[in-house]
């Protein structure tokens, strides 16, 4: 499905091909792009290092996600770019599951109808999308997720799944190396780098930030980030134990929150908050907020299901424009390198958006061309200041 085939013999070689590639940030942004570079330039010598505090799948919000990979609103509307999205993430998803066949929790997930507003959303969905999601009633709905109160909802299906994040960046990391024959790939932990980043990046030719909150938190772009039209939302969630209770369902369910499974099977994560404020929610304020806003969904695990631990995530969740939140990619202001890029801003997007983005933003970096990237998909920019 390549958008963008790699070089082959007589193509025009860029001026600075990308040789020595350091992606700073190793989640679902990094990993993508990373795997994309390596499956694009196989066999050119590429050097690729990718820098993170932690090693795979383990850190960032990448690693404390969801999982729930589907190309649809909140109102069923299907997002900008959501198809290519899909198939993308699908793509990448499989490719990780050969090496980490656990990545994949589920092959469908379940949003609910909650008012007669939802209903109308939902069956306008399944009407238009056929291939993707099936109105369910009350009764199917109710066996299925074990949701009493619910006016019906969606199964979505057919490229839509539920997915154990963690897991898949750790596969995709292992197709990052299965990838570099002919090219070397590195991934290097630092908790702190020496000195500063500029001098940490200078032995790289190209640089891709490609971190979320770490950007931001670490002060990595001071001149891009202090401008940025996107904001830090911490997101905390709650892993349950179902204690084998009866009746419980292990599927995923959305309505404004989710519970979805993960690899243990006698737990569940439930999430997610939105807070803006500096000062995080106390566990009970956690739990107080994700109880009225999910029991609903799974009545039988809040009332007879206990914490297993609470985990907290900070997402950079970019300004809406016409297409709602999109990512922030393009050439970063080069005030550490002179050959930089940015890949950031996936907000609550980061599943549906990772792989498509990475596939644009890989092949703009291999032909050293950010125009050619803004022709295809001029809206790209949004997020740039305009000059004056």
């Amino acid at each position: 499905h390549r958008r963008h085939a790699s070089l082959g013999e007589g193509d025009d070689v860029p001026i600075t091909k990308a040789n020595n590639v350091a992606v700073v940030g190793g989640g679902l942004a990094g990993l993508s792009v990373s795997y994309q570079l390596l499956e694009k330039s196989r066999g050119t010598n590429m050097q690729l290092t990718i820098i993170d505090k932690n090693l795979p799948g383990e850190g960032g919000a990448s690693s404390v996600a969801g999982g729930l990979l589907h190309p649809f609103s909140p109102r069923g509307k299907l997002i900008h770019m959501g198809m290519e999205g899909l198939e993308v993430s699908s793509h990448l998803i499989d490719i990780a599951s050969k090496y980490e066949p656990e990545c994949v929790l589920r092959d469908k997930l379940y949003r609910i109808a909650q008012t007669d507003s939802h209903v109308e959303q939902l069956t306008t969905t399944a009407d238009t999308y056929p291939d993707l999601a099936t109105w369910l009633d009350q009764n199917q709905i109710s066996k299925i997720c074990g949701t009493e109160h619910s006016l019906g909802g969606l199964e979505l299906s057919n490229g839509c799944k539920v997915i154990h994040v963690p897991t898949y960046l750790k596969g995709l990391w292992m197709a990052c190396q299965e990838a570099s024959t002919g090219n070397t790939v590195n991934w290097s932990v630092e908790e702190n780098v020496k000195g500063d980043w500029k001098s940490r990046l200078s032995e790289f030719d190209t640089v891709v930030f490609a971190a979320g909150s770490g950007l931001f938190h670490d002060k990595i772009l001071r001149n891009d980030a202090h401008e940025f039209p996107a904001e830090m939302v911490r997101g905390q969630s709650i892993e349950m134990h179902t204690n084998e209770l009866e009746g419980t369902r292990n599927e995923a369910v959305l309505c404004g929150k989710y519970v979805a499974p993960m690899v243990a099977q006698d737990q569940i994560l439930i999430g997610a908050t939105h807070e803006y404020k500096a000062e995080p929610l106390s566990e009970s304020e956690v739990w107080n907020e994700l109880k009225n806003r999910s029991y609903e969904l799974a009545p039988n695990l809040w009332d007879h299901g206990t914490a297993a631990r609470i985990t907290s995530g900070y997402r950079v969740q970019s300004k809406r424009g016409k297409y709602g939140r999109m990512p922030i990619i393009g050439r970063s202001s080069g005030d550490i390198h002179d050959n930089s890029w940015l890949f950031t801003g996936l907000s609550s997007r980061g599943l549906i958006y990772h792989g498509v983005f990475g596939d644009i933003l890989s092949s703009a970096i291999i032909e050293n061309d950010e125009l050619s990237m803004l022709e295809e998909y001029p809206d790209l920019h949004w997020w740039k200041p305009k000059k004056e």
